[in-house]
C-alpha cells in the first residue's frame, strides 16, 4: 500500500511518499502555490497520486501540547475538508505534534524542512502500524 503524507502550511506543503509496501518513508517535493491559488494544489495532488499510484492520503494535524485545537488546527481542517470533495482516495489525519521540531534538528541543505516534517509523519504512521 503506497501512503501519501501531506505537512499542510500556509507557505508551503510538504509531501512524503512512502515505498510500495508501506514500510519506509521518502521525502518527495514541497509545493509552494501562489497566493490565492490553493485550487491548483489539489490539482498537483491528484496528479502525483495518479502517478505515484497512492493508496492513501495522511495529513498531519496540528494540536497544541495541550492537546487543545490551535488556528493551525482549523487552517488543516478546512484543507482536509476540500481534498476529500476533490481527490476521491481514502484520507486520514493523524496527530503531527512535535513534527517540525525533529524536522528541524534534522534539517540540512538538500531538504526543506516542510517535507522533512512529511517524512517523520509518514514514517511515524508507518512504523505504528
Amino acid at each position: 500500500m503506497k501512503i501519501l503524507a501531506i505537512d499542510y502550511g500556509t507557505k508551503n506543503i510538504g509531501l512524503a511518499l512512502s515505498d510500495d509496501r508501506g514500510k519506509l518513508a521518502f521525502v518527495y517535493k514541497v509545493l509552494t502555490p501562489p497566493v490565492g491559488r490553493r485550487v491548483d494544489v489539489f490539482d498537483e495532488i491528484k496528479k502525483i497520486c495518479e502517478k505515484e499510484k497512492v493508496d492513501k492520503i495522511i495529513i498531519g494535524l496540528p494540536i497544541g501540547l495541550s492537546g487543545k485545537k490551535t488556528a493551525s488546527t482549523e487552517l488543516v481542517e478546512d484543507f482536509v475538508k476540500n481534498i476529500k470533495n476533490k481527490i476521491n482516495i481514502n484520507i486520514e489525519v493523524v496527530d503531527e505534534r512535535l513534527s517540525t521540531v525533529q524536522a528541524s534538528k534534522l534539517k540540512n541543505s538538500q531538504n526543506n524542512i516542510d517535507e522533512l516534517s512529511a517524512q517523520i509523519l509518514l514514517q511515524d504512521y508507518l512504523d505504528g502500524k
